[in-house]
């Protein structure tokens, strides 16, 4: 067999790798692509079908006592995926070896199977994919990837794997540090023991080649740098001969992996785009991250010069949402573009840079600043203090996480995750959290903004804020803090906030008109409760109709008087919406329903002689329900016959 290599080498080649879930991969897309099968990850709701690909074989390997489940490619991955609870967690390792072409093929799967036998034997679930494809000398290039769980099974477990990691496995991989060691020895080990089988079965082949784990530079062959040796020269002659000479082939078979490794590349691109933050963190390689910032901001504004340095100033390019782009800048700021407005909030600086040179090339008309003016912080946290004021806030990837569970917890849904803390997003306001303090961006601050942020201060921080603003921004805080039961202090003088007396009147004014109703339902705060019941009495619930008679008579007589069947019927199917803002109406009309009745009621007395009228009050309402009844069954009677 034909090779570029000297006689008595094979090519050694081991690479170990792992998937990050916070660099947006998915163990489940890249088993079904070295597999050429079709997979689903129901972590994201994704499925990977690549049985377009070609793979020699796939496999897997487990310890004995193992469950049946792990020899399902599908379950397995995904349990591996549902095991880990963290966006930054490692969810599998992969380990690339190449195989020797003269290692016959009816001797490979042998080779495999004891290459990973230590694996298996550390407890992890092993998954071979083996590929057989040409390199650039048209010959065969075999290799297999082994991907490996890395947590051992444990059968009292949801997922099926233990909480904690491998440890016999990871020390296999990684030594230095807390691991022991030093940095490098592990993998020099693991790589040797791999050289070591590859040369038993050259030797049993009868071939003269051998592997060698060490690196080229230990091996004194500091003529074998990849590519870098290539010279212009050299690949004319290489053309030219139509025959590539041992440096050529040994650089088109690294080529030839990395093709595959592109291909993966690409799903891990389409899940940075659809999860921008995963283009700020760790895992994927900066040059990567910076090509695919760079091609996502062309595609977007084509015309904006420069484009690589802009995209390295980037955390994160998002174009998920048709017809918005949101940018974040690595020094803190934002800028957001929709149709032709630009919004830019947050640090000065890079974003605002950003937005002058899209309006230069007229990829936008307006630039809107949305100024940061007012904020509320945890009482005694300091946080604002501590910080210099030219100091851009950085927070932990697993808090920016935390922290939107949160609001996501309170019903937010427009939310995003970045460097400088959690962005909010609620009308025109941007709210930035940063863990015990918040602030608020925008031309005014809204009631729903102010809502939110004392809604953050009553579940997180015991209800205890200070406030920082101008005089309209603190009123408004301390009106929402009293609805609140939060206790508002002035950070300037550091005692208890006092508001101006017109806004105290007016709260007082307000609290007053609440007080006074006094009864059960108008103590509901929500309107859309009352709503509801008003929409369970219509559908006959009698726990409804009973509290509707205690609190509001005239909901229950707009239910009971005013409607028919029918009417009932078609009330019942309103929205809950619609049904609030026609209250004041329903009781209007129960109001009236109530005077016609007492009117029909009052008649039947009329013209009776003094000495025969019911005497009493309780007597007289007995006596004129009596004759209503009457009146409704003699009704009921000339209408429809005797009963």
């Amino acid at each position: 067999m034909t090779t570029s290599l000297p006689p008595d080498s094979a090519i050694f080649n081991v690479r170990v790798s792992v998937f990050q879930r916070s660099a947006g991969r998915s163990a489940v897309a890249a088993a079904a692509y070295r597999s050429a099968s079709r997979l689903e990850d129901h972590r994201i709701g994704q499925t990977f079908d690549y049985t377009k690909k070609k793979a020699e074989d796939s496999f897997i390997v487990a310890p004995p006592d193992a469950p049946a489940w792990v020899h399902d490619r599908a379950e397995l991955w995904n349990r591996v995926e549902a095991a880990e609870k963290r966006k930054d967690a490692v969810v599998a390792r992969e380990v690339l070896i190449t195989i020797p072409r003269d290692i016959p093929e009816e001797d490979r799967r042998l080779f495999i199977e004891q290459a990973v036998a230590p694996y298996v034997a550390a407890g992890a679930i092993v998954d071979v994919a083996y590929h057989r494809p040409r390199a650039a000398d048209s010959e065969e290039q075999p290799h297999f990837h082994v991907m490996l769980s890395t947590r051992l099974l444990d059968p009292t477990q949801e997922s099926g794997f233990a909480k904690t990691r491998n440890a016999a496995l990871t020390s296999m991989f990684e030594s230095g540090g807390r691991h022991g060691g030093e940095r490098g020895d592990a993998l020099r080990v693991e790589r040797e023991r791999i050289a070591g089988i590859m040369n038993r079965f050259l030797e049993a082949a009868g071939s003269a080649r051998r592997a060698d784990h060490r690196s080229n530079a230990d091996r004194g062959l500091h003529d074998r740098e990849p590519e870098s040796s290539i010279g212009e020269g050299r690949k004319k002659a290489v053309t030219r001969r139509r025959k590539h000479d041992r440096r050529t082939a040994l650089v088109s078979s690294m080529r030839s992996v990395r093709i595959a490794e592109n291909e993966l590349t690409k799903t891990e691109e389409e899940i940075m785009a659809t999860n921008p933050t995963h283009q700020a963190r760790k895992g994927i390689r900066p040059r990567v991250k910076a090509d695919f910032k760079a091609r996502l901001l062309k595609e977007r504004f084509p015309d904006l010069p420069s484009m690589e340095g802009w995209a390295a100033s980037l955390h994160f390019i998002d174009t998920s949402t048709p017809g918005l782009t949101r940018i974040a800048t690595r020094d803190g700021g934002h800028v957001e573009v929709r149709g032709r407005i630009a919004k830019v909030y947050g640090e000065r600086g890079q974003a605002d840079a950003l937005a002058t040179a899209l309006e230069a090339t007229d990829d936008i008309d307006d630039i809107e600043r949305l100024e940061e003016l007012r904020s509320i912080q945890r009482r005694g946290s300091g946080l604002r203090q501590r910080r210099r004021p030219d100091e851009v806030p950085s927070l932990p990837a697993d808090q920016v996480e935390s922290l939107a569970d949160r609001w996501r917890s309170r019903g937010y849904t427009r939310i995003t995750e970045a460097p400088d803390g959690v962005w909010v997003t609620i009308g025109n306001c941007r709210l930035q959290d940063l863990g015990d303090e918040l602030r608020i961006h925008g031309p005014a601050a809204s009631e729903a903004a102010v809502r939110a942020m004392v809604e953050k201060a009553v579940a997180e921080w015991g209800s205890e804020i200070e406030v920082f603003g101008d005089r309209a921004f603190k009123d408004s805080a301390w009106t929402e803090a009293q609805r609140q039961g939060v206790t508002v202090y002035d950070k300037e003088s550091g005692e208890l906030y006092k508001p101006s007396e017109d806004v105290r009147r007016a709260f007082e004014a307000d609290r007053s008109r609440t007080r006074s109703e006094g009864d059960e339902l108008n103590a509901i705060r929500n309107h859309k409760a009352v709503a509801a019941l008003v929409l369970e009495a219509a559908a006959g619930d009698a726990a409804a109709l009973t509290r509707l008679e205690t609190n509001d008579r005239e909901l229950l007589d707009f239910i009971v008087l005013h409607l028919d069947d029918e009417q009932r019927g078609r009330l019942v199917g309103k929205p809950e919406a619609e049904v609030v803002a026609a209250l004041p109406q329903f009781r209007a009309f129960g109001g009236a329903a109530r005077e016609r009745e007492d009117k029909k009621r009052g008649k039947a007395v009329e013209g009776l002689a003094p000495d025969i009228r019911p005497e009493s009050e309780v007597e007289l309402e007995a006596w004129r329900q009596a004759r209503y009844d009457a009146s409704v069954a003699a009704e009921d009677e000339a209408k429809w016959g005797p009963r």
